[in-house]
């Protein structure tokens, strides 16, 4: 197992790693008190070659394991990519190619897509990974040899259940479908951020309020949002949901009624109290046909829950059919937003259930659905 913490050894290895076919990858990280993680540590394993943790805190040239991402010549096994790309991405800036993703694999060939990479290779290899250091702090150093030696068997077994995996995938006509899901991690729009304007969607109890309130609430979460990005700080560490609750609901006119109604900290006041203050005024301001609008639903709910369990149905038997985790193919949400598109747009629509290989796996009878409107 190599330490790497220098530029050279880095480039020595992603340029040894560049001529294997596979290279397994993994992540460790902390996020506590920050806006994005904190990449704490990175696991590298070629098949057939030496493992190497590279220590991101010791590295200032980020290019060689940027262009080993990118290479589309080598296979890039991760368990559960969604996690560790979105860091790798903004750690190094790369946009990644051919990528493996053991977790999503494992949902196109008869298992659960939900299955932990220690369940996971349990079933597949046998392997049954010691899960004892979960709660270590990676950011901090010096790292045990007993952490080392964890964060490497992480990645030492992937490279094997990867060849597994992809011969399983061949043998049930099941690869192509599962290449495309992967295409995915290569596009732009998949690393993309939430839109500051949308930040009051993720408020929890924003749906109390509607009209110039929500319009209030609109601004605080926007101005939040822009603050914990800028600085890197934890949304909750500026202000909580719930104290923006209190916030649009009490109205506070100066800084000792917003934290005598909240609870705010004396030193959070100091440092954003004014800011706050501000977001109300400029919330007031807003007019009326610019405030945030809920979605108005075009049936009642019990009709939409009936349509998409319909929809549900057709998902879980074709799915099965092709030893395919149903919900790869897809969730209630996707199901209840395809029923609100033929009820509320022209056909021919695209839809994620009606392109690509869910329309391929669903086959005719998803598109005779839509286009009847779900007419028995």
């Amino acid at each position: 197992m190599l330490w790497i913490q220098n530029d050279d050894s880095l480039k020595t290895y992603c340029d040894a790693a560049a001529q294997r076919p596979i290279v397994a990858v993994d992540t460790e990280f902390v996020w506590v008190k920050t806006y994005h993680p904190q990449l704490g540590l990175v696991q590298l394993s070629c098949d057939g070659g030496e493992n190497a943790l590279v220590d991101p805190l010791a590295i200032t040239d980020r290019g060689p394991l940027k262009a080993l991402l990118e290479n589309e010549s080598v296979v890039k096994v991760f368990h559960e990519a969604a996690s560790d790309l979105p860091i790798l991405r903004r750690w190094c800036g790369a946009l990644p190619r051919n990528i493996f993703d053991t977790r999503i694999a494992a949902g196109f060939v008869g298992m659960t897509a939900k299955l932990s990479l220690k369940n996971l290779l349990n079933s597949l290899l046998g392997v049954d990974l010691a899960k004892t250091e979960t709660r270590t702090d990676w950011l901090q150093r010096p790292l045990t040899p007993r952490q080392l030696e964890y964060a490497a068997e992480d990645v030492q077994y992937m490279p094997k259940a990867c060849v597994l995996l992809k011969e399983k995938l061949e043998a049930l006509g099941n690869l192509a479908f599962f290449e495309a899901e992967m295409a995915e991690y290569s596009q732009e729009s998949y690393y993309h951020e939430l839109d500051e304007s949308h930040a009051w969607m993720r408020v929890s109890g924003n749906n109390m309020f509607n009209g110039r309130q929500l319009a209030i609430l609109s601004e605080l979460a926007r101005w939040r949002e822009q603050v914990a990005r800028e600085h890197d700080i934890a949304r909750p560490r500026i202000v909580s949901d719930e104290q923006i609750v209190m916030i649009v609901q009490s109205m506070p006119r100066d800084l000792a009624e917003l934290r005598h109604r909240t609870g705010m900290w004396p030193r959070t006041l100091e440092r954003y109290g004014d800011a706050i203050l501000a977001c109300l005024e400029r919330g007031k301001a807003i007019p009326e046909e610019e405030w945030p609008k809920r979605r108005v639903m075009p049936m009642d709910v019990r009709v939409l829950k009936q349509r998409a369990d319909r929809v549900l149905s057709l998902i879980k038997k074709r799915a099965e059919t092709r030893q395919i985790d149903s919900v790869l193919v897809g969730s209630r949400r996707d199901a209840e937003s395809l029923v609100l598109a033929a009820e509320e747009k022209e056909w021919p629509f695209h839809h994620r259930l009606l392109d690509g290989w869910r329309r391929e796996v669903l086959g005719d009878v998803i598109e005779q659905l839509v286009q009847s409107r779900f007419a028995k």
